[in-house]
């Protein structure tokens, strides 16, 4: 064995092994589009009315087309303040609520894995993975009622305590592909 020489200032002494053994890939899916959270179709359904509401007052603005320059001052000032106003909410959206409307965006690119060491969340664009969680730190899996595809919802049981569990200790997947060779993995690890 190797030894990093004393001048690293570690905390205990680090040993590298000669005879890496490699991980081995016991799980992996790319959910796609269902990976979306569920409640994202609501939204977009909303997002889609105010938009019809949004055409609905540029029509009135602009029809007739304006013909003096009073029509046209009131056309580009009413639109340069709806445009404001659309702006505005958009900015607060994406300061108040960054990390949300960010993972609703990439989620589709998601690639979960199970290794024989740790559960991987990856992104094909990114070198390292997006999240990582270790073996040791999870106590088990649930599977709930599955379609004919095997596709459903599925639970990692975290450790009492974990920063990444929900407030009941759990990482929930709303539609897991082959959601029981999921569970099946990590339990088997």
């Amino acid at each position: 064995m190797e030894t990093v020489p004393s001048s690293a200032n570690l905390p205990v002494p680090f040993f590298r092994r000669l005879d890496v053994i490699p991980e081995r890939t016991l799980y992996t899916a790319r959910p796609g589009i269902l990976a979306v959270p569920s409640g994202a179709g609501s939204v977009v359904f909303f997002i889609g009315l105010q938009c019809l509401t949004l055409i609905g007052f540029l029509y009135a603005i602009w029809w007739p087309a304006p013909s003096g320059p009073h029509d046209w001052e009131f056309a580009i000032s009413a639109t340069s303040i709806l445009a404001a106003l659309i702006i505005a909410i958009f900015w607060l959206m994406l300061r108040r609520f960054p990390g949300f409307l960010l993972a609703v965006l990439r989620s589709p690119f998601i690639s979960i894995s199970v290794t024989d060491r740790r559960l991987l969340w990856t992104l094909p664009w990114m070198k390292g993975p997006l999240m990582e969680i270790g073996r040791d730190r999870i106590t088990g899996a649930l599977t709930g009622a599955l379609d004919r595809k095997g596709n459903g919802p599925a639970a990692v049981i975290l450790i009492p305590g974990d920063p990444c569990a929900d407030f009941d200790g759990n990482i929930h997947f709303d539609r897991l592909p082959d959601a029981a060779a999921f569970v099946s993995a990590l339990t088997r690890g």
